[in-house]
């Protein structure tokens, strides 16, 4: 079954998983709505993250999403992408995998942002 953009739209648990130059480690854990393709969210750790999604082939669906730390707390950084950390705007893009189980869309992928992989999986509820 192909993946459509309205079929996106819904409640989703996301994980992920970050390797930070060395193993990978459970990061950023949260619900997120996606709707007309958008999503907007501000996580635990007080950053906003802002998500664009466009299907772009058969269970294929590209993501844009970028994450704004200034509102966080003065000890809460993201990596650039030289690795470094920052407070500034950062944007992450990839191509994730969707798929359709028992009746739910699971979007799964790798983004890679200089040195640093993300696992990155959406399950809607």
């Amino acid at each position: 079954m192909a993946i459509t953009l309205d079929a996106l739209d819904g409640q989703y648990e996301v994980r992920s998983e970050a390797n930070h130059g060395g193993p990978f480690l459970l990061k950023g854990d949260g619900i997120t709505v996606v709707k007309n393709g958008l999503t907007y969210r501000k996580d635990q750790k007080g950053c906003i993250w802002e998500s664009a999604f466009s299907v772009i082939g058969n269970n294929k669906v590209q993501i844009e999403s970028t994450v704004d730390p200034s509102h966080a707390g003065d000890d809460v950084y993201i990596s650039d992408e030289n690795g470094n950390p920052t407070k500034c705007i950062v944007t992450y893009r990839s191509v994730l995998n969707a798929q359709s189980v028992n009746g739910k869309v699971v979007l799964s992928g790798e983004i890679k942002h200089g040195a640093e992989i993300t696992h990155l999986t959406m399950t809607q509820l």
